[in-house]
């Protein structure tokens, strides 16, 4: 006989409403077995912290890491110790969108995110950070070009959030939360935010998959100026001592000029979409309906 009990977590962060539920199932011998129910398109990263285990032992240590891919995923299984004793446990959860196990190594370079043919000067973005040696973070790249131009998505990925309600793009060069932008999960753990978007520009969806040079949306002007721009972020999950951490970094890009970091500035370069570069990206069925079109 198996005994049945389930728990329902929320979370809202960054404009994302997010629903996994988590379900503990016991067999005959009261083993205790974790599985996550996941809807949404993208992975979770679930931190479990057991406060209480009764007659319970988890061979994992008391904090754990687990990811929650979309659907159903086994977490883990807490072991019975004494087999006619009663059995029970306490913990807590917190979750994170996306996954941490990061694949290292596995990043595509990345096209600029403007259609092909667009001549775009990049320059690194940077916050204030009294901890560092210079007092400036690298927290993102900024594209900057004279025409509008469609705003293309860097890598295939799933569409993990959107923020298109802004009618005028902020000042600041790096003000990210508050102006208009597409978020990206990428199947390495690694998410793309393509902020600084025309208001309700988009032409993706939440959970719909995009293709490397796919239009996503439409460019807007910085406030107060006639150029143009979008600002790209990589972000992912990077494990401490401390736990997990949220860490933004610089990725190669793609242009005429041959590839570049986005820590760099570059002057001036044209966009271009790489057809052996997109291919590499999609699966078979994407690759024949790219091929057939």
């Amino acid at each position: 006989m198996k005994f049945y009990a389930a728990f329902l977590f929320l979370l809202f962060s960054q404009s994302l409403f997010a629903q996994v539920e988590i379900l503990a199932e016991q067999d005959q011998d009261r083993n205790l077995s974790l599985m996550a129910f996941n809807k949404d398109a993208i992975p979770y990263t679930i931190r479990i912290e057991f406060s209480k285990l009764e007659n319970l032992e988890s061979k994992e240590g008391n904090i754990l890491f687990k990811v929650a891919k979309p659907g159903k995923s086994n977490l883990l299984k807490l072991q019975s110790i004494y087999v006619n004793e009663p059995t029970g446990f306490n913990y807590k959860t917190q979750l994170f969108k996306g996954d941490f196990q990061s694949v290292p190594g596995s990043s595509a370079p990345y096209l600029i995110p403007v259609s092909a043919g667009t001549q775009v000067g990049m320059r690194p973005l940077t916050v204030e950070n009294s901890s560092t040696q210079s007092g400036k973070t690298y927290s993102g790249v900024g594209f900057f070009f004279e025409t509008p131009s469609p705003i293309c998505a860097p890598r295939k990925g799933i569409v993990s959030s959107i923020k298109m309600d802004v009618e005028e793009s902020a000042s600041g060069p790096a003000n990210f939360e508050t102006e208009n932008y597409i978020e990206i999960y990428h199947t390495d753990g690694t998410f793309s935010r393509l902020s600084g978007l025309k208001a309700n520009s988009a032409k993706v969806s939440l959970g719909e998959t995009v293709i490397p040079g796919q239009e996503i949306a439409a460019s807007s002007h910085l406030t107060g100026q006639e150029t143009y721009h979008v600002k790209m972020i990589q972000s992912k999950w990077e494990m401490t001592e401390m736990g997990i951490l949220w860490i933004n970094f610089p990725v190669e890009i793609v242009s005429n000029q041959g590839n570049s970091l986005s820590n760099q500035s570059v002057s001036s370069s044209e966009s271009i979409h790489p057809k052996e570069l997109i291919e590499k990206e999609l699966d078979k069925k994407e690759l024949k309906k790219i091929q057939s079109n």
